[in-house]
C-alpha cells in the first residue's frame, strides 16, 4: 500500500482500473470525476448513509471565557461550530455532529436519501466515512487530537465514499511501525482503492467552512453517480 497526495476536495483514483472494479465496480481510471448531470432515479435509488467523522481529544483544562464586548468584536461572519471555552471532548462532539448533521442536509438536496448511521450498515447503498488527521513533524499522516499541542493551524479531513456490499474495506490502516506522542495520534496509512478526497479544515471552523466542504463531498458522489450508476449495484 502506497499514499498519494491530493489536492485540495479532489477526488483521485488507482492507475489500475482492476483494482477500482474490485472495490466499486467498473469506475474511471483517470485522475477526478468527470463532469456530468446524474439521473433522478441513480440518485433516488441509492440510500447514503454518513457515519460520524473520526476525531479523538485529549483533557486540558478550559480557557478563561472572553468577556462579552470583546466576543462581539472578534465574532466572524458566520459562527463558529464551538466555542473556544469548551473541553475538547466537548468540540469534538459538536464538530463531528455538525458535520454529520450538515452532511446529511447536503445530501438531501441533491435528491439523496440520506441518513446518519450510528450502528452496523446496511447490505446496500453507499456510505460515507472520514477521519481528522495532522501531519507530525515528519510529515506522516496522523490521527488528530483536538486540544493536543500540535502547531497546525488546520486538520486534514479525509473522506471516503463506500460500498456497503463490501463493508470489509477500511477507510484507513495502522502503520507498521509506530512512535508515541501527547500531541498526535496514531500514524495512518490511507486506503488508496476508494473513492478518496482530501480536505484542510481550520480546527475551529465557522459553520460556512463546514457547509462548503460538505456541498464538495455531496457534489462530488453525484458526479460518481453521474459516471456509472451502477457503482453501488454490486
Amino acid at each position: 500500500m502506497f499514499f498519494l497526495t491530493v489536492e485540495r476536495g479532489s477526488f483521485f483514483w488507482l492507475a489500475r482500473a482492476t483494482l477500482l472494479v474490485a472495490t466499486l465496480g467498473s469506475l474511471s481510471a483517470t485522475p477526478g470525476f468527470p463532469q456530468g448531470k446524474p439521473s433522478d432515479s441513480s440518485v433516488q435509488t441509492v440510500p447514503v448513509y454518513v457515519s460520524d467523522f473520526e476525531l479523538n481529544s485529549v483533557p486540558v483544562t478550559p480557557k478563561p471565557k472572553t468577556p462579552a464586548s470583546a466576543q462581539q468584536k472578534e465574532k466572524p461572519p458566520a459562527p463558529f461550530v464551538y466555542e473556544d471555552t469548551d473541553q475538547p471532548s466537548v468540540q469534538a462532539r459538536r464538530l463531528t455532529d455538525f458535520f454529520t448533521a450538515t452532511l446529511v442536509q447536503a445530501l438531501s438536496k441533491k435528491g439523496f436519501s440520506a441518513t446518519r448511521l450510528t450502528g452496523p450498515g446496511p447490505q446496500s447503498g453507499a456510505q460515507i466515512r472520514g477521519v481528522f488527521a495532522e501531519p507530525d513533524t515528519l510529515n506522516r499522516i496522523r490521527r488528530a487530537l483536538l486540544g493536543s499541542g500540535a502547531p497546525n493551524a488546520r486538520f486534514l479531513l479525509y473522506v471516503g465514499i463506500f460500498n456497503l456490499r463490501r463493508q470489509s474495506q477500511p477507510l484507513y490502516l495502522p502503520a507498521t511501525t509506530q512512535e508515541a506522542s501527547n500531541d498526535y495520534g496514531p500514524i495512518i496509512t490511507l486506503n488508496n482503492y476508494i473513492p478518496l478526497a482530501k480536505y484542510e479544515v481550520d480546527k475551529n471552523p465557522t459553520e460556512d467552512d463546514v457547509q462548503k466542504i460538505c456541498n464538495q463531498i455531496a457534489a462530488s458522489l453525484a458526479t460518481l453517480l453521474a459516471n456509472n450508476p451502477n457503482a453501488f449495484a454490486q
